[in-house]
């Protein structure tokens, strides 16, 4: 006597397989016609990912569903563990991974420049000066394979504690970097450029000098306030370019006398400024200076010479 409904039941299964599948077929036409083979493809990966992560709450909305939310006990339970298994396999993989990017993002967001690399050693060797360490941060925990999807986008972007080198171009990225420099563990690199005001460089005096790895400070066309160099007692090598407006213009006496007074300074090199070989003899009497690198200055052969005779390496860049 089953038999009948049996048969019904089997084919209503038949037709909805067949609808699902026509559907299917449709859908494919429609994204190869319009995405291509690698679009198709990528929209077919972020589907099936898209339902392993929601396939634990797909079946728990089905549980207490079943009998119109009239659920048992057990039925709760199961539904409560189903959840935990979706926040568990899937929502914390992804807060976390965006939580080890958070600072590059913010940073990025303010339109800063961060990256993963520091790409001088070719110069260091030119001027025979050991290049800043190749820091190996500390590994985090991948992303399951059906998440990957869901974080293509912010895959490039360097894990906070991965970040080597920071280009800095208005008050609002020093103050990002002032409020979360801690997490910056392998910094070594810090450019500051146009648009940075004395706020932005009052941010960076009092963080700069707590980065343990910090090793180059880049000043690039930009006004520095009076007695900011004397921060920089942690640095190694100082880059100070006048490339736009700051071309040809004298260097501050007071920042030279600074910058000749670190006690760890080892290489500075000088861009566009102009210089002159009385800047050569206060450059001379560094205790710390090993290494002059000039270009496009007002020093002549007889400052080059000063800074020869005090053991001064001097290149013409």
């Amino acid at each position: 006597m089953l038999v009948g409904p049996l048969n019904r039941m089997s084919v209503r299964s038949t037709t909805v397989c067949l609808l699902f599948t026509l559907l299917f077929e449709i859908a494919l036409v429609v994204s190869l016609r319009w995405l291509g083979w690698y679009g198709t493809g990528n929209a077919i990966q972020f589907a099936a990912c898209l339902f392993v992560t929601i396939l634990p709450l797909v079946v728990a909305i089905a549980i207490l569903l079943r009998r119109r939310l009239k659920f048992s006990v057990r039925s709760l339970l199961l539904a409560n563990t189903l959840v935990a298994i979706f926040l568990v396999l899937s929502l914390l993989p992804l807060a976390r991974h965006r939580a080890e990017r958070q600072t590059s993002m913010r940073l990025l967001t303010a339109k800063a420049t961060v990256n993963e690399g520091l790409d001088w050693d070719d110069f260091y060797s030119r001027i025979d000066l050991t290049p800043p360490p190749k820091l190996a941060p500390a590994t985090t925990a991948a992303v399951p394979l059906w998440l990957t999807s869901f974080t293509t986008a912010s895959d490039s972007i360097p894990q906070d504690n991965a970040v080597r080198s920071i280009w800095l171009n208005s008050d609002a990225q020093c103050q990002i970097l002032a409020d979360n420099w801690e997490r910056l563990t392998s910094l070594q690199s810090v450019s500051i450029t146009r648009g940075v005001s004395t706020e932005g460089f009052r941010l960076l005096q009092g963080i700069l000098p707590r980065f343990r790895y910090l090793d180059i400070v880049h000043t690039n066309d930009v006004a520095v306030p009076s007695g900011w160099y004397k921060s920089l007692t942690n640095i190694r090598t100082l880059w100070v370019w006048g490339e736009g407006a700051s071309r040809g213009t004298p260097f501050d006496k007071d920042h030279l006398n600074d910058i000749a007074a670190l006690s760890n300074l080892e290489m500075l090199m000088v861009l566009g400024y102009a210089i002159d070989d009385s800047d050569a003899r206060t450059l001379a009497t560094s205790d710390s200076i090993k290494r002059v690198v000039l270009r496009g200055t007002a020093v002549t052969p007889t400052g080059e010479s000063d800074l020869a005779n005090a053991n001064r390496r001097v290149y013409r860049n």
